[in-house]
């Protein structure tokens, strides 16, 4: 089932090769629904631990594959904000169709990968059609060039970082594996030289894609420049956060702890730094990538606490982010569909043009600053709570996002929706059929899982249980050679 999932995606794309232009929206509006359908259906039968495990060995790559609960949320995030972005968005182009796909494929291989070779395959094949597609239909290209130099360098010191863990093994068994229960496990010892060199590559590789200050600067661009389709799976795609989870966290618990400081720091500096341009920008897709990027650093933050609550706080946050950000970027493409700028000053008194359009437009925001009741309060709340395990100073800066992202969401809000027009313009302003479908979808999902949070945390809970208990087990191993070092006069 799991290998359906995977690649039902490539396979639909070689099929949309062969589709007329008119066929292409509905065809990829029936192969993404049949998607998350799918997906779903994994998620409803998932019992606990990694669940779905398939492998074999083929010369030198082992291809094995497995999920747990915060993998098939992270997929689920994925096929569902594919699925809206087709029912909302013109498809103009089959070859949007196809690269949407074969990125759809990349991410599921992706967060389904139990081997670091594979995951770091799937990684990198995934910027072929992301560039794509920046190139042939964003306003800046150069933004797309930017993009690939950044994710190409960052995605080199990860296959470095991988193929030295890789050799390390080697070093301890005789034998290379690349296979990450077997990193798991007690008996592979990584020295704390070697966890510097390994957390660097991995880090600088995910600060990049996340986007984490200071590796950021090709963000923006990328996300107020490319089109809808793209920014929407941008902040849809967490495979930093996940890879951090993944990697950094269970391998290099050690040097964690060391760099702790320098890595809240940057968080914060993140966080604030974001929050104060998007206050100060007059572009509506630049004011949600920005925002975008201050909610990022605060999941980068949650999982570098190394608490149940800050790690389980981050993980629903991810998934909290991809639907209300994506929501936000697709209800901004609404606005661009009618009056064909983001200016946000050329917006006002849209209340009284579309009401329904500045209910659901509300909630997003709404959920954006974490409004309580809304599913990204519960984990902005969890994180925040988090933090102040560890320092309440943390905390306090922290929460300073929630502050600006209030003062900045609402004045856009009372901006555009309410100051009256002084030349009232005679453009009608009626939502679709699918893009009621799409708010509506969105809304619910917002609604009910910021009242009922706990079906999603009790899921994720015990993966993040296992993933404290490696660290824990690696940890203590550490310490042991280090007190054998010790008494070696070592």
């Amino acid at each position: 089932m799991l290998n359906s999932l995977i690649f039902f995606p490539f396979f639909a794309a070689c099929i949309a090769l062969f589709l007329k232009k008119d066929e292409s929206k509905i065809f990829a509006i029936l192969v993404s629904f049949f998607i998350l359908v799918l997906n779903l259906f994994l998620l409803y039968k998932y019992q606990d631990g990694i669940a779905y495990e398939f492998g074999f060995s083929f010369l030198i790559m082992n291809y094995h594959i497995g999920v747990n609960a915060i993998a098939l949320y992270l997929m689920l995030l994925c096929s569902l904000m594919i699925f809206l972005s087709f029912v909302c968005l013109k498809i103009q182009d089959k070859s949007i169709v196809i690269s949407i796909f074969i990125l759809e494929f990349c991410m599921m291989g992706l967060f389904a990968s139990l081997d670091a070779i594979l995951f770091y395959i799937f990684w990198e094949f995934s910027l072929i059609p992301l560039i794509y597609l920046i190139g042939r239909y964003s306003s800046n290209y150069q933004a797309g060039i930017k993009f690939f130099i950044y994710a190409f360098c960052g995605s080199m010191l990860m296959l470095l970082a991988i193929l030295y863990i890789g050799y390390l093994y080697f070093q301890s068994f005789g034998y290379w594996s690349f296979d990450l229960i077997e990193w798991y496990k007690s008996d592979f010892f990584i020295p704390e030289y070697a966890q510097n060199l390994i957390f660097l590559g991995f880090f600088i590789a995910f600060a990049i894609k996340s986007p984490l200050f200071p590796f950021h600067t090709w963000a923006p661009s990328v996300y107020a420049k490319s089109p809808t389709l793209v920014s929407v799976m941008l902040v849809s795609f967490k495979m930093a956060p996940f890879g951090i989870i993944t990697f950094i966290l269970p391998l290099t618990p050690d040097v964690l702890n060391h760099y702790h400081f320098i890595l809240v720091v940057l968080c914060i500096v993140g966080i604030l730094y974001a929050a104060l341009i998007a206050f100060k920008t007059k572009d509506l897709k630049e004011l949600i990538a920005y925002s975008s990027i201050s909610h990022l650093a605060v999941v980068i933050l949650g999982i570098i606490t190394v608490t149940h609550n800050g790690l389980n706080g981050a993980i629903f946050y991810m998934f909290a982010h991809g639907i209300v950000t994506g929501g936000l970027f697709l209800a901004a493409y609404m606005l661009y569909q009618r009056y064909y700028t983001y200016e946000i000053d050329f917006y006002k008194n849209l209340a009284k043009k579309s009401p329904l359009y500045s209910l659901f437009f509300g909630i997003l925001m709404l959920s954006s600053i974490s409004l309580p009741l809304s599913i990204s309060f519960v984990g902005e709340f969890l994180i925040l709570q988090g933090i102040a395990g560890i320092s309440l100073w943390y905390a306090l800066l922290a929460g300073i996002v929630i502050i600006l992202g209030a003062i900045y969401m609402l004045n856009i809000y009372r901006n555009m929706f309410f100051f009256p027009q002084v030349q009232e313009d005679k453009v009608e302003f009626k939502l679709s059929k699918s893009e009621i479908f799409v708010l509506i979808l969105l809304s619910v999902i917002i609604i009910y899982f910021g009242i009922a949070p706990s079906f999603i945390l009790e899921q994720i809970s015990d993966n993040v249980n296992v993933i404290f208990e490696t660290m824990q087990m690696k940890n203590n191993i550490l310490e042991n050679q280090k007190i054998i070092d010790s008494v070696r006069g070592l």
